[in-house]
C-alpha cells in the first residue's frame, strides 16, 4: 500500500456454504499485485459480495496508479483522488482479434491489429534492450506517443464506419471510452503496456480450481488464498515453495511479535535448497 504502483484483476469461486446464499453462486478471488522493487508481492484475497465497496474499502488510503481492466468493479475506487487507472491494452486488443481473424480480407479491424503489433514491437524492444523505467518513457514518447495519436485519429475516423452494436462498433467504443486509462503508460515507465502479468498470476489458481472446483467454507476459501499467496510471492523471490514453508512452519512457532513474523516474509529469508 505504500508503494505507488499496483494491479489488480479476478477470478469466480464457488464455495459451497455460505449463510443465505445457494452453493451455485459464484464469487471472486481477486489477485492483487504491488509493492516496492524487492518486496513486491502477490496476494490473494476472497469476496462474495458488494464487489465496488470491497475494492475501495482495500485499496483505503492507496495514491498512485493501479493496472486494471475496465470492470465496473473498480469504478468507486477510480473516483478517489489521488488513485489513477492504468488500463490493460491487452484486453482492448483482444476485442478486435476474433474480428480480424474472421475477416477474409483487409478491414478495419485488421488495421487496429496492426496498431497494437506496432505498439508490442516497442514494447518488446524495451523489454530486449533491458531498459530501465527512464528510458522505457523515452521511448515509449518518442515511438508509441505518435503511434497512438495516429491510432486515436483512426478510431474516431473509423466509428462513423461500424454499427454501433456491432462488435466492431462495440471494440472501437470501448477503446475511445477508455482511451485516458489506455494511454496512462506513457506517463511512467514503471507501468506496464497491458496486465497480463497480472492475468499470469491469475493462470495458477484458475488451473488448480479446475482440480479443486470449489471451496466448501469461506474460512476455506480465505485459507486457499492465504497459501496462493505465500506460495506466489515466494516464487517471485526465486524461492522453492516447498523449501520456504518447511522453513517457516518450523519457525512460526517461536514467533512472538509482528517483528518475528515480518523476518518469514520472502525477502526477508533465505532458503538454501538441499544438495540433489
Amino acid at each position: 500500500m505504500s508503494y505507488d504502483i499496483a494491479s489488480c484483476d479476478a477470478t469466480t469461486l464457488q464455495v459451497l456454504k455460505e449463510p443465505n446464499r445457494l452453493a451455485q453462486t459464484k464469487s471472486y478471488v481477486y489477485c492483487m499485485r504491488g509493492g516496492s522493487p524487492g518486496k513486491d508481492v502477490v496476494l490473494y484475497d476472497y469476496n462474495e459480495v458488494e464487489h465496488k465497496d470491497y475494492i475501495k474499502n482495500w485499496f483505503e488510503g492507496f495514491k498512485g496508479y493501479i493496472e486494471v481492466d475496465a470492470d465496473p468493479f473498480f469504478d468507486t475506487l477510480m473516483n478517489q483522488e489521488g488513485v489513477y487507472e492504468v488500463n490493460c491494452n491487452a484486453h482492448a486488443r483482444r476485442k478486435f482479434e476474433p474480428i480480424a481473424q474472421a475477416a477474409k480480407h483487409k478491414g478495419l479491424a485488421k488495421e487496429a491489429m496492426r496498431y497494437y503489433k506496432q505498439l508490442y514491437q516497442i514494447e518488446r524492444q524495451a523489454k530486449e534492450e533491458k531498459l530501465g523505467a527512464r528510458q522505457r518513457q523515452e521511448l515509449r514518447l518518442t515511438n508509441s506517443k505518435p503511434l497512438l495519436d495516429e491510432f486515436h485519429r483512426w478510431l474516431l475516423e473509423s466509428k462513423l464506419k461500424a454499427l454501433p452494436q456491432s462488435p466492431l462498433g462495440k471494440a472501437i467504443q470501448y477503446c475511445l471510452n477508455h482511451w485516458s486509462g489506455l494511454t496512462r503508460y506513457l506517463e511512467d515507465g514503471r507501468l506496464a503496456f497491458d496486465n497480463n502479468g497480472t492475468e499470469r498470476k491469475i493462470k495458477p489458481f484458475v488451473m488448480a480450481r479446475k482440480n479443486f472446483l470449489f471451496a466448501a467454507t469461506q474460512p476455506g476459501a480465505d485459507a486457499l488464498c492465504m497459501h496462493f499467496s505465500l506460495v506466489q510471492t515466494a516464487k517471485n523471490h526465486g524461492l522453492d515453495p516447498y523449501h520456504y514453508y518447511a522453513k517457516i512452519l518450523k519457525k512460526i512457532p517461536h514467533c512472538q511479535t509482528v517483528e518475528d513474523y515480518e523476518k518469514l516474509l520472502p525477502w526477508n529469508l533465505k532458503v538454501p535448497l538441499p544438495e540433489a
